[in-house]
């Protein structure tokens, strides 16, 4: 595996599957995929009896928030390696998900995107 693909698969799993940022506050549900607390907190919306993983949509019958501090820690690493890394290009972000220029913005809150979120 060539270093990019390591450093890329690395992102991959210290990265909140809503937010698209690094894990923030990390828990682990049921189905043992993990989220940052705030994002699932705020995809669920009111307590229901019954929810879905917002990934694998497998239901569950209560919302288990398992805290996993050892992802948390992972994230801030890979964050902190990414930094050391190196500036990016002149005049351009580069998102953390896909490592591509972020040219875009979401309609909704304006976050910024690359071409490969959008």
């Amino acid at each position: 595996m060539a270093a990019g693909d390591l450093a890329g698969s690395l992102q991959d799993e210290v990265t909140c599957s809503i937010c698209l940022e690094y894990f923030t506050d990390p828990v682990t549900i049921e189905c043992g995929q993990n989220f940052c607390r705030a994002c699932l907190s705020q995809c669920w919306g009111e307590p229901e009896p019954n929810f879905s993983c917002p990934q694998c949509r497998e239901s569950a019958l209560q919302r288990d928030l398992r805290p996993h501090g050892q992802l948390g820690n992972l994230a801030e690493l890979v964050k902190c390696l990414r930094l050391q890394a190196g500036p990016e290009p002149e005049g351009q972000r580069v998102g953390d998900r896909h490592q591509e220029a972020l040219k875009l913005s979401c309609e909704e809150d304006q976050t910024p995107l690359c071409l490969v979120c959008d």
